[in-house]
């Protein structure tokens, strides 16, 4: 009986040191950032610094246009380009009838690159708005 209780203590005190040792502590870092955009075809790069120490990305871009064609475009800091989105006006500046157009990218990325990502905003004649929204998580043992 004595040994049942010193193997079952054995064994509780292995699964215990084994959660704290696996154990982690996480932060998540979330930004936003809304981009007026007013009719120019002006390029714009929105960048989000990614430490080494994140393990996930994620992005989620929305978009609201009146007239226009937007092109939204996701670079990692090598440069390789990881998703588009295109949204366009369908409806004259000058037509009687108005319209909104919403586009919308959400993108996961595990083990992200260390360094600048980059979300490009390529407009033509574009009146509306975009979202950025990042969240970045941290683990570390």
């Amino acid at each position: 009986m004595k040994k049942s209780i010193q193997l079952l203590v054995f064994i509780c005190a292995i699964v215990l040191y084994g959660q704290q040792s696996f154990a982690q502590d996480c932060t998540s870092v979330n930004t936003s950032r809304d981009i007026e955009l007013d009719g120019s075809s002006d390029r714009e790069e929105i960048k989000l610094n990614v430490a080494a120490d994140v393990k996930h990305l994620h992005l989620f871009i929305n978009s609201t246009i009146s007239t226009g064609f937007l092109t939204v475009e996701i670079y990692d800091p090598k440069g390789k380009k990881r998703g588009y989105y295109t949204v366009e006006s369908q409806m004259n500046s000058n037509a009687k009838k108005k319209e909104t157009v919403c586009g919308q990218m959400q993108k996961q990325i595990s083990d992200p690159i260390k360094g600048d990502w980059v979300v490009r905003l390529i407009p033509k004649n574009v009146k509306g708005k975009v979202s950025v929204h990042s969240g970045q998580t941290q683990e570390k043992s």
